[in-house]
């Protein structure tokens, strides 16, 4: 009597087919790329090769377009200032051991005494342009009864070696500065007119580019860098109020007015500015004396409502 193997089938259980691994000829497996025949094409390959190409292209067009160097250069300047005012705080301390009733409204002003000014022999011509004649002269009272101590020549010289260091930070700095308003005045002509260059930069910076600023409401662009303020309100609406303004608070009528006028006027900047930037993302038309005017006119309109109150 004929023995059948397997289930039901006239072959014994775990054999294949002459066809392969299920039951394709030649033993073509789809999906594995290696195991296809010569000349042949797989179609999900021939998609992620297209994909892949691409986002290169996008991604080359993207970091050739002049407002990400606007951002870059944006963000560096905020660095550079970050890394001068550091090393200041370290030279004032380091200096006020050798002469502690030195004080100076301005850092560069601290950094130009320290430079140029001898406590032994005090001569206020030598640091009048800097600061002026009226603070030279008190400057070397102070130094003639300075309760510092007495320093070598090494050490004072190691002082002036880092003074010297942080004035190039910021010479580095003012040049950075200048190309940022050089940039903005190209890259974004109507935000420049409104804002200037270097809060232009630093919107474009936080948003990304200057499209993705361009499709921001102008909700979004007032709050633009107090993201901060903005999570802690939603974790706490009750307790905590939603900031007003974010880095559009370096704007003189928004930083210069009073603190209950503030929230209208950012608002209304921000409406320019969302205006501005979609002209200068999309049409490239220049319409920024148009849009300051209009600003400037409701800029007034709330101050002097403000003052009948």
């Amino acid at each position: 009597m004929e023995r059948r193997g397997g289930f039901g089938g006239g072959r014994s259980f775990g054999s294949r087919p002459s066809g392969g691994f299920g039951g394709r000829p030649g033993g073509v497996f789809r999906g594995r790329p290696s195991e296809r025949g010569r000349g042949g094409s797989d179609p999900e390959m021939d998609r992620r090769l297209r994909f892949l190409k691409k986002a290169r292209e996008r991604t080359s067009q993207a970091l050739r377009s002049r407002d990400v160097m606007l951002a870059q250069i944006s963000r560096t300047v905020e660095e550079l200032e970050s890394v001068a005012n550091l090393m200041s705080e370290k030279l004032e301390e380091m200096y006020s051991l050798y002469f502690p009733e030195l004080k100076t409204n301005e850092k560069r002003g601290y950094i130009a005494v320290v430079l140029n000014f001898d406590k032994e022999s005090p001569d206020p011509a030598s640091i009048s342009k800097f600061v002026g004649q009226g603070k030279a002269e008190d400057i070397c009272e102070r130094a003639k009864t300075s309760s510092g101590g007495e320093l070598k020549t090494k050490d004072v010289e190691k002082i002036r070696e880092l003074a010297r260091e942080i004035e190039s930070v910021y010479v580095l700095m003012d040049s950075y500065e200048e190309y940022t308003n050089e940039l903005a005045k190209e890259v974004c002509p109507n935000m420049d007119h409104i804002v200037g260059g270097k809060l232009s930069g630093k919107l474009i910076s936080l948003a990304g580019s200057l499209r993705k600023l361009s499709m921001m409401p102008a909700s979004t662009i007032q709050v633009l860098g107090a993201e901060k303020a903005l999570f802690k309100h939603l974790k706490n609406k009750k307790g905590i109020a939603p900031p007003k303004h974010g880095v559009i608070f370096q704007y003189p009528a928004i930083s210069q007015s009073p603190k209950k006028v503030r929230g209208k006027i950012a608002r209304a900047l921000a409406a320019k500015l969302s205006i501005a930037a979609k002209a200068d993302s999309e049409t490239k038309r220049f319409i920024a004396p148009m849009l300051k005017e209009n600003l400037e006119a409701r800029i007034r309109q709330v101050l002097s409502v403000k003052g009948k109150v």
